[in-house]
Protein backbone atom coordinates (compact mmCIF):
# COMPACT_ATOMS: atom_id res chain seq x y z
CA UNK A 1 0.00 0.00 0.00
CA UNK A 2 0.78 3.43 -0.55
CA UNK A 3 0.25 5.79 1.55
CA UNK A 4 1.08 9.71 1.11
CA UNK A 5 -0.42 13.04 3.19
CA UNK A 6 1.02 16.19 3.73
CA UNK A 7 0.11 19.46 4.55
CA UNK A 8 3.06 21.00 2.72
CA UNK A 9 2.54 19.04 -0.55
CA UNK A 10 -0.96 18.27 -1.15
CA UNK A 11 -1.62 14.55 -2.03
CA UNK A 12 -5.72 14.44 -1.91
CA UNK A 13 -6.69 15.34 -5.30
CA UNK A 14 -7.60 13.30 -7.84
CA UNK A 15 -5.28 11.26 -9.92
CA UNK A 16 -3.23 10.51 -6.60
CA UNK A 17 -2.06 7.72 -4.82
CA UNK A 18 -4.49 8.65 -1.96
CA UNK A 19 -7.93 8.95 -4.35
CA UNK A 20 -6.23 5.81 -6.79
CA UNK A 21 -8.16 2.57 -6.48
CA UNK A 22 -6.14 0.22 -4.58
CA UNK A 23 -6.36 3.14 -1.60
CA UNK A 24 -10.08 3.91 -1.61
CA UNK A 25 -10.86 1.57 0.92
CA UNK A 26 -8.26 2.61 3.22
CA UNK A 27 -9.46 4.79 6.52
CA UNK A 28 -7.84 7.02 9.30
CA UNK A 29 -6.02 9.58 6.75
CA UNK A 30 -7.90 12.35 9.07
CA UNK A 31 -5.72 11.03 11.76
CA UNK A 32 -2.54 11.27 10.03
CA UNK A 33 -3.43 14.88 9.19
CA UNK A 34 -4.16 15.99 12.62
CA UNK A 35 -0.89 14.60 13.50
CA UNK A 36 1.04 15.95 10.53
CA UNK A 37 -0.78 19.27 10.82
CA UNK A 38 0.44 19.38 14.55
CA UNK A 39 4.10 18.41 14.03
CA UNK A 40 4.51 20.74 11.23
CA UNK A 41 3.38 23.44 14.13
CA UNK A 42 6.26 22.08 16.51
CA UNK A 43 9.15 21.25 13.87
CA UNK A 44 8.25 22.22 10.79
CA UNK A 45 9.94 20.00 7.95
CA UNK A 46 10.90 16.87 10.26
CA UNK A 47 8.82 14.64 10.63
CA UNK A 48 7.41 12.84 7.52
CA UNK A 49 3.95 11.12 7.18
CA UNK A 50 5.48 8.05 6.43
CA UNK A 51 7.31 8.24 10.06
CA UNK A 52 4.11 8.55 11.39
CA UNK A 53 2.33 5.64 9.57
CA UNK A 54 5.17 3.24 11.23
CA UNK A 55 5.44 4.63 14.67
CA UNK A 56 0.93 4.53 14.32
CA UNK A 57 1.40 0.98 12.95
CA UNK A 58 3.58 0.35 15.46
CA UNK A 59 1.67 1.43 18.74
CA UNK A 60 -1.48 -0.10 17.62
CA UNK A 61 -0.19 -3.49 17.29
CA UNK A 62 0.34 -2.62 21.07
CA UNK A 63 -2.61 -0.88 22.09
CA UNK A 64 -4.32 -4.34 19.93
CA UNK A 65 -2.61 -5.97 23.34
CA UNK A 66 0.48 -7.26 20.60
CA UNK A 67 3.60 -7.96 22.99
CA UNK A 68 6.28 -7.43 20.76
CA UNK A 69 7.70 -3.93 21.29
CA UNK A 70 10.08 -2.66 18.94
CA UNK A 71 12.01 -0.03 17.81
CA UNK A 72 11.12 1.75 14.50
CA UNK A 73 13.46 3.76 12.55
CA UNK A 74 12.76 7.18 11.47
CA UNK A 75 14.07 9.43 9.19
CA UNK A 76 11.74 8.30 6.22
CA UNK A 77 11.25 11.36 3.59
CA UNK A 78 8.02 12.04 2.04
CA UNK A 79 7.78 12.25 -1.64
CA UNK A 80 7.79 15.55 -3.63
CA UNK A 81 4.96 13.67 -6.22
CA UNK A 82 2.22 11.31 -5.99
CA UNK A 83 0.19 9.55 -8.63
CA UNK A 84 -2.63 7.16 -9.18
CA UNK A 85 -0.68 4.90 -11.37
CA UNK A 86 2.15 4.91 -9.12
CA UNK A 87 -0.29 1.92 -7.56
CA UNK A 88 -1.02 0.27 -10.61
CA UNK A 89 0.86 -2.89 -9.81
CA UNK A 90 -0.07 -3.25 -5.84
CA UNK A 91 -1.06 -6.38 -4.18
CA UNK A 92 -4.62 -6.31 -3.61
CA UNK A 93 -6.64 -8.13 -1.07
CA UNK A 94 -7.72 -10.50 -3.92
CA UNK A 95 -5.13 -11.02 -6.07
CA UNK A 96 -4.05 -14.91 -6.14
CA UNK A 97 -1.51 -15.94 -4.40
CA UNK A 98 0.38 -16.61 -7.39
CA UNK A 99 0.09 -12.75 -8.41
CA UNK A 100 1.07 -11.58 -5.03
CA UNK A 101 4.62 -13.75 -4.60
CA UNK A 102 4.95 -12.07 -8.33
CA UNK A 103 4.02 -8.48 -7.23
CA UNK A 104 6.48 -8.99 -4.29
CA UNK A 105 8.95 -9.62 -6.32
CA UNK A 106 8.63 -7.08 -9.56
CA UNK A 107 9.32 -4.75 -5.59
CA UNK A 108 12.26 -6.73 -4.39
CA UNK A 109 10.54 -8.49 -1.55
CA UNK A 110 10.34 -11.89 -0.50
CA UNK A 111 7.50 -14.62 -0.32
CA UNK A 112 8.30 -14.46 3.47
CA UNK A 113 7.90 -10.48 3.13
CA UNK A 114 4.25 -11.12 1.97
CA UNK A 115 3.51 -13.48 4.40
CA UNK A 116 4.96 -11.01 6.99
CA UNK A 117 3.46 -7.79 5.25
CA UNK A 118 0.05 -9.54 4.63
CA UNK A 119 -0.38 -12.55 7.43
CA UNK A 120 -2.29 -9.85 9.88
CA UNK A 121 -5.03 -8.91 7.25
CA UNK A 122 -5.41 -13.04 6.36
CA UNK A 123 -9.29 -14.01 7.13
CA UNK A 124 -9.10 -17.39 8.72
CA UNK A 125 -12.49 -17.50 9.43
CA UNK A 126 -13.29 -20.19 6.29
CA UNK A 127 -9.81 -22.44 6.66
Amino acid sequence: MTFITSRVFDFRGAGTERTAPPNTLLRGYEIIDAAKTQLEAECPGVVSCADILAIAARDSVLLAGGIARWQVPTGRRDGLVSRASDTSNLPAFNDAVDVQIRKFSEKGLSTQDLVTLSGTSVNTVDI
